[in-house]
């Protein structure tokens, strides 16, 4: 209670003591009626409507992360520029993976935000997946990132519950004729970037290849499992640590004037390699290295039908290729059809076996898989059952996404805007392991939000989305806010919205097997088997939901180069999809759709300009994680984290800058974050044009995190130092 009181003031007093430090004459702005005239005092985003809304207007908190911000900071990676939006939880669980939440919970399968790059997602519904180190996007290539702090699903749909992060790309006609950038750091990690545009006529062209190559933590500790055919064991460590990184990315952005009011961008990418795998089940031996490709196409046509109405269509198409081939060994017994059978029939059967009981209580057709069971045994040979075969298994999966959707945009007055919409999509997943075979959905939508200011110191914003999903029926998701300007400089929001997130195709329609091909020892005469553990989705899941209530401030002083923004929210989320492990000898995923949890708490942002040298940003959250009815709903969460910095422009070719960044790790099992960056730059010429030069120290104030398998399970990864030093040299022509 003191600690809450303490924040509370805290956050009361913080507009106070701005008054009082910066003069009088930057608060006494033009009267309420001219506030129209004055929208330049305010930066413009497009994320969180779809409407172009000065923060001023738009119904919910949102970060703007520039291109010149991941410059300065020496930010090497999206995740990493995600550390400084408030409340939003990065947790780098191996070289190649990152959990990222906004407010935490659930990092085992981090699943309830949507990722936009320029607008169209990457969202990978039939996993609930999104791939972070495999964004098709090049650092070099981001303008700026709008990160919406709060449910967004009236504009967006489903998978938007809790955030959304749009990452908006340069255009053609802004960036260098060339440019090369080439990085490395002192993690064995490189990185190079090639990107060249052209204007042909009406026509602007962008094209980007960037590789990566890096090689993850140090060290990943050893898991020990219980074996149910051997006892107690630990995973050798040559299966422990392979977590690196092997990527190349192409992307084509092509923005063309087709004339009387119309345009048509059109862009490509691609993203392929090598992700490093050390853990997928407990008897492999050899790594589950993954061969992905990630393509995607995607088109926007824009017609202007007058001064005050746009018509936009969109479509896009992605699949995604996975192949996930590794080498185990399991007891012969553990392949035998038979004991699959009776495991389909009643697991309880084959853990009483495997426990050393003589199984009993089921059906008589239990019993009868038991003696056929009992028989197979037999042939086996009692000396040959738990002896080991070893063979190829794989989680090969093949994704695809086509979607069509058309957007109208209409002014009706100088009080009054509409946005509204249409939308289809066709989404399947292809796999042997975890689906049996193929599974896919079709999802509808349609969408409106109304932005009407009927006093020129209120602005109202209304709207909604409703989905209607094949596979998990139908949603609707609105929002209701008032922006109320108390001056030119300040405003006070109150933001009410409901979100979901719809159930991903392995949840309702999972069917998980595991196939053995080329046999090192025949089972019952073949080189393929299929192991005994299966589970089939049960399905008939509903959708997570979420209730948000939000009151926020804002403050923009252009004079003074200060933006403010504080938050106190409080949500609930309900029907929540939790996976959880039988603690018996072998795991069984049980899925329950009847878990809750309530955030609460504050969130401040400021960005200050101190003076046209000086510059610094600040981020602070307070979040409190109240009745989560799963373990599962808190092994991601910070009561305290944020991120500061300060940087400094010594002259127009020297500057540095200062940052730290932290979490307190309050979530079960979670270790606490720190991390603090000086960055040093120089700017050149050559004769073929401008380069820059950066070095970034980082120190880690811990350099282990835990990593949660399930609720009940971690590993540990660690780097062997706190310190390391990335450099990066730029060259544009």
């Amino acid at each position: 209670m003191r600690l809450r009181r303490h924040w509370r003031r805290a956050l009361a007093a913080v507009p106070c003591c701005l008054s009082a430090c910066l003069p009088a004459g930057l608060w006494a702005q033009t009267s309420p009626d001219d506030i129209d005239s004055t929208e330049q005092a305010y930066p413009v985003v497009i994320t969180p409507t779809r409407l172009r809304q000065s923060l001023a207007d738009v119904p919910a908190s949102v970060t703007v992360i520039t291109s010149e911000m991941i410059r300065r900071y020496g930010i090497a990676s999206v995740p990493d520029a995600l550390r400084l939006v408030p409340g939003m939880a990065v947790l780098q669980a191996s070289g190649n993976d990152f959990r990222i939440n906004y407010h935490g919970t659930n990092s085992v399968a981090p699943r309830r935000f949507n990722v936009l790059v320029d607008g169209v997602s990457v969202y990978r519904p039939a996993l609930s997946r999104v791939e972070w180190a495999w964004l098709p996007v090049a650092m070099e290539d981001i303008d700026h990132i709008e990160v919406i702090r709060g449910p967004d699903s009236s504009s967006y749909g489903p998978n938007s519950m809790t955030a959304v992060v749009n990452i908006l790309t340069k255009h053609p006609k802004d960036v260098e004729r060339a440019l090369l950038v080439v990085s490395g750091d002192s993690r064995d990690t490189v990185e190079t970037t090639l990107r060249l545009a052209a204007t042909l006529g009406r026509t602007s062209v962008r094209a980007t290849v960037s590789t990566e190559r890096s090689k993850g933590y140090d060290r990943i500790r050893p898991l020990p499992r219980v074996d149910a055919w051997r006892g107690f064991v630990s995973l050798s460590p040559q299966h422990i640590g392979n977590d690196d990184n092997r990527i190349t990315r192409l992307n084509l952005r092509a923005q063309s004037d087709l004339g009387d009011g119309s345009s048509l961008e059109l862009q490509a990418s691609h993203a392929g390699g090598v992700r490093g795998g050390s853990f997928v089940d407990a008897y492999q031996i050899s790594d589950p290295d993954e061969r992905k490709s990630n393509g995607q196409v995607s088109a926007r046509w824009t017609k202007a039908l007058s001064a005050e109405h746009e018509l936009q269509v969109s479509a896009f198409h992605a699949v995604t290729e996975i192949r996930q081939p590794w080498m185990t060994c399991l007891p012969q017994a553990a392949l035998l059809p038979e004991l699959g059978a009776l495991f389909r029939a009643n697991p309880g059967y084959v853990q009483a076996l495997l426990s050393g009981r003589l199984p009993s209580g089921g059906t008589a057709e239990d019993n009868a898989l038991l003696l056929q069971l009992g028989v197979a045994l037999l042939r086996l040979g009692l000396g040959n059952a738990l002896q080991p075969t070893c063979g190829t298994g794989n989680q090969d999966i093949s994704e695809s996404r086509t979607q069509f959707e058309v957007q109208d945009t209409y002014v009706a007055s100088s009080t009054l805007r509409f946005v509204g919409g249409l939308g289809f999509r066709r989404q399947r997943a292809t796999s042997e392991t975890l689906f049996g075979g193929s599974a896919g959905n079709s999802v509808r939508w349609a969408f409106g939000h109304a932005e009407y200011r009927p006093l020129p110191w209120l602005t109202a914003n209304v709207g909604g989305y409703g989905e209607s999903n094949s596979l998990s029926g139908s949603t609707f998701s609105p929002r209701v806010a008032l922006n109320l300007r108390l001056s030119q400089a300040q405003t006070l929001r109150a933001v009410f919205s409901k979100g979901t997130r719809t159930t991903d195709l392995l949840e309702e329609r999972g069917n998980l097997s595991g196939t053995l091909t080329n046999l090192t020892v025949p089972v019952q005469g073949s080189t393929t088997a299929r192991a005994f553990l299966t589970k089939r989705s049960d399905g008939g899941l509903s959708s997570e939901r979420i209730v948000s209530r939000e009151l926020g401030y804002l403050l923009s002083l252009p004079g003074a180069g200060v933006t403010l923004d504080i938050k106190l929210f409080n949500d609930r989320l309900t029907q929540l999809v939790s996976i959880r492990s039988d603690p018996g000898l072998f795991s069984l995923i049980q899925e329950g759709n009847d878990d809750s949890v309530t955030l609460r708490g504050a969130e401040a942002q400021l960005q200050w300009s101190l003076s046209p040298n000086w510059s610094s940003w600040l981020s602070y959250s307070y979040l409190e994680n109240r009745d989560a009815s799963a373990s599962t709903e808190i092994v991601q969460y910070a009561r305290h984290s944020g991120a500061v910095g300060l940087s400094y422009a010594v002259s127009n070719d020297w500057g540095g800058s200062l940052a730290y960044v932290g979490a307190s790790g309050n979530g079960f099992g979670e270790e606490r974050y720190g991390r603090t960056d000086l960055t040093l730059s120089r700017a050149f010429r050559i004769p073929a044009g401008p380069g820059a030069l950066s070095m970034t120290l980082s120190y880690l104030d811990h350099p282990v995190v835990s990593v949660p398998l399930t609720s009940l399970s971690f590993l540990k990864s660690s780097y062997d130092s706190r310190l390391s030093l990335r450099g990066s040299v730029r060259l544009a022509f």
